[in-house]
């Protein structure tokens, strides 16, 4: 059979002319079944657009060529063209667009996000934790989903789930990037996923529920944090508990300098300095106000502090002093902190209680260059090692891509 394009008697409020497929030169009357609007959440920088693409099938199931009315909820932030373009205005937001014929209506949702950003991907079950391997791959937690999306990088596609335990907060890989390692909270135990394999393989138990996580240098020792107020070195061959110590509150930052690790305490005002050699802890900072995420500079001498409190600090690790004073973050908070090894600056997430920001710190000068105003909850900020990718999962559900 040909197709050929015939004349077509479209009902909608009133009859209206469309195009259907059919074997039949004969006019046919269609009546609209169906309207689908795509993509269905989809993110445009400021000042970019995006076309919507209008589906319209008759009762039966085929294709008509009809142009439907547009509207959307917010026309300071988006405007949308009678034919399904929609264009930012300049201010950021996330707007309903509705397409309807007649009493068919569809909706999507159109948000505009910081033009800094190199762009921004939707994902669902409150992304948290994240990491990259040595080899490109990323992991994101989703809290919500008991799983690992996962992507190739430097590709934005978030895809591949792993099915892990129960609320998973943190990921680490080792250093071949072949093992990572998830704290599943709710479940007492830390996942290892076959990176290959995409699969969860096993579970190593803990005390307490599990939250902050790392993989030692020579990759054979796995440090994690639960709420029992312990860190519990690990021995990845045998998962035997070979050492650990204690914290004031549970451990909710943590990283790696040679011999030496570092884990801020969570509402314990403190940062604590284990020696991986002798298994004894060195020395105990009193940052004060509410340490989280920890970075170091590329000389390992200083320490990069993001505190709940409301600002970044440095710290000496050489003298065990603060270097100058607390940096205030606008709008308040300090969750996440990372250093970009593209430009050697910071940037520091601040989650829901900092109203969902990504500052950039000058981590030579102790300054605030630049406030990206995100929304949601901004939580752990990870690059690759190049720095030619980072990213920042947000709690609203969606993945920053940092520029």
């Amino acid at each position: 059979m040909v197709c050929l394009r015939s004349h077509v008697v479209v009902a909608v409020a009133a009859a209206a002319v469309g195009v259907a497929c059919s074997n039949s030169t004969a006019p046919i009357n269609l009546v609209p079944g169906a309207i689908t609007l795509a993509p269905r959440d989809t993110s445009i920088p400021q000042g970019g657009a995006v076309t919507l693409r209008v589906t319209v099938l008759d009762t039966a199931g085929h294709p008509i060529q009809l142009r439907p009315r547009f509207e959307w909820s917010d026309s300071t932030v988006i405007t949308v063209t009678p034919e399904g373009v929609a264009r930012s205005l300049g201010p950021q937001g996330t707007v309903a667009v509705t397409a309807s014929l007649g009493a068919l209506v569809d909706q999507v949702t159109v948000g505009v996000f910081d033009s800094a950003l190199a762009g921004r991907v939707r994902l669902g079950g409150r992304p948290y934790g994240a990491a990259i391997s040595a080899s490109g791959v990323a992991f994101v937690t989703q809290v919500d989903l008991a799983q690992l999306a996962r992507a190739n990088l430097p590709s934005r596609s978030f895809a591949s789930a792993v099915s892990v335990g129960s609320v998973p907060s943190e990921v680490a890989f080792n250093s071949s990037g072949t093992r990572a390692y998830v704290t599943n909270q709710f479940s007492q135990n830390v996942g290892v996923v076959d990176v290959a394999a995409n699969a969860q393989i096993d579970v190593i138990p803990v005390t307490g529920d599990p939250f902050e996580v790392i993989v030692a240098p020579g990759d054979s020792i796995l440090y994690v944090t639960t709420n029992a107020n312990n860190v519990y070195g690990i021995r990845l061959a045998t998962k035997e508990v070979v050492t650990s110590f204690a914290l004031p509150n549970t451990g909710n930052g943590i990283t790696v300098r040679d011999t030496l690790l570092y884990v801020s305490s969570w509402e314990g005002g403190t940062v604590v300095e284990f020696n991986l050699r002798t298994r004894t802890v060195s020395r105990t900072f009193a940052v004060g106000g509410i340490p989280q995420k920890l970075a170091l500079s590329p000389d390992g001498q200083t320490l990069y502090i993001a505190n709940q409190a409301g600002y970044v600090q440095f710290w000496n690790l050489v003298t065990g002093a603060q270097i100058g004073v607390n940096l205030p973050l606008p709008g308040g908070g300090g969750y996440g902190i990372a250093l970009s090894p593209a430009n050697g600056r910071l940037y520091v997430s601040t989650a829901y209680y900092g109203g969902g920001n990504i500052h950039i710190v000058n981590p030579t000068t102790r300054t605030l260059e630049r406030t990206l105003a995100i929304g949601g909850s901004t939580r752990h900020i990870v690059f690759n090692a190049s720095g030619s990718v980072g990213f920042v999962p947000n709690e609203g559900g969606w993945i920053d891509f940092l520029k």
